[in-house]
Parts: structure tokens; sequence; C-alpha cells
């Protein structure tokens, strides 16, 4: 099983055009070790060959990055495994691919054990163990001094960044390890390495 991490800018318009080029990169890999390169970080993993189709579950994909790479591996004939918090836009995405009936949808909170823990449950009854899981789901603070931070706010950041992905890989690794095979991408942005001020 590989593990990548690719970093993103939470505010980057050009998210459409950057999930197509991760698209792109884990397509054409074929198996071999290939290498994303985003901002800071350079990982390398296999990917998973253009003409093979893959299962691809990939979370916070209802905007952003995660949808615009739900949009495009659906494009390419790999089936789609979504999930955020937000039913309107999982619906909205899912009506929007082609053969949406193909593709798996669901409302779930990564932040919260027992609904991840669903989440696998129910993915591997409907789909099957994913070929490849990328942890898009994220969120930011507002730029404020630490002092001036909610307990609330922090604890968002905290429960989604850190602990939203521990409970993914809590519940997917050990599905993943008797059949040998599995990708993991765990994204995150440029702030998610930094020490700069007014960002946890």
């Amino acid at each position: 099983m590989d593990v990548a991490r690719i970093h993103k800018d939470p505010k980057n318009p050009n998210s459409e055009k950057f999930g197509s080029t991760i698209a792109s990169e884990i397509e054409s890999s074929r198996g071999r070790e290939i290498t994303i390169t985003t901002m800071a970080a350079t990982t390398p993993f296999n990917g998973i060959g253009k003409s093979v189709s893959r299962t691809v579950l990939i979370t916070g994909v209802s905007r952003g990055l995660g949808r615009a790479l739900a949009q495009e591996l659906a494009k390419r004939g790999h089936t789609v495994i979504g999930c955020s918090r937000t039913q309107d836009k999982l619906t909205s995405l899912q009506s929007e691919l082609p053969n949406p009936d193909h593709h798996l949808f669901l409302n779930v909170d990564i932040r919260s054990n027992s609904s991840v823990e669903e989440l696998a449950r129910l993915v591997v009854e409907k789909k099957g163990v994913p070929d490849i899981i990328v942890n898009n789901a994220g969120t930011i603070n507002k730029n404020n001094k630490i002092w001036d931070v909610s307990p609330e706010e922090f604890d968002t950041v905290i429960d989604t960044n850190v602990k939203g992905i521990a409970n993914m890989l809590r519940h997917f690794i050990p599905l993943m390890i008797p059949i040998k095979q599995g990708i993991i991408v765990n994204m995150s942005s440029g702030w998610g390495r930094s020490g700069a001020a007014l960002v946890i």
C-alpha cells in the first residue's frame, strides 16, 4: 500500500485544472512509481493505469478540488465513492456525473469515528474495498492570533484535518492489508506545513 501527500491551496481558483492534473498523474503511471508535485510537496506513489477502471473514495467531495477530481475520474470511467456533510451538493454532483447510478455518494462527517465506521461498512457492502482513497476533506480557521481563535473553531480544524484522516485510516487500512493493495492520498494545504502566524 502506498501513501502520498499532496498539498493544495484552499483558495486556489484552479481546482478543476488541478483535479484533472491529479487524475492524469494517477492514470498515466500504469502501476509504476510516479511523483505528484504541487507547492512544496513531492511524494512518490504507484498509480492505477489508464486502461483499468478503479474505485476511488474521495472525502470532501462536494466542492473545490474534491468535486473536480470526482468529475474528472468519473469522466475517465472510474467509479467514484464520495462523501461530505452536504447532502444537497452530493445529490447535485452525482446527477452531473456520467452513469450516476455507477457511483456512490454518502453524507458522512469524517470528524466522527462512528460515521466513518459506518461509511467503511457501506462502501464494502456496496462497492468492495476501494482501490484508492483520497483524504481531501479539510478546513482552515479565519486568520487570527491563536488566543483569538475560538475553542470551537480550533476543534473544527483539528477534528477535520487530523482526526478525520486518522478515522479514515483506522477503518480502511485494515480492509486493504489482507488484499495487499491500495493507494491512500492525503491532501493538505501549504498552511499544513507552515508555522505562519494567524493560521492553526
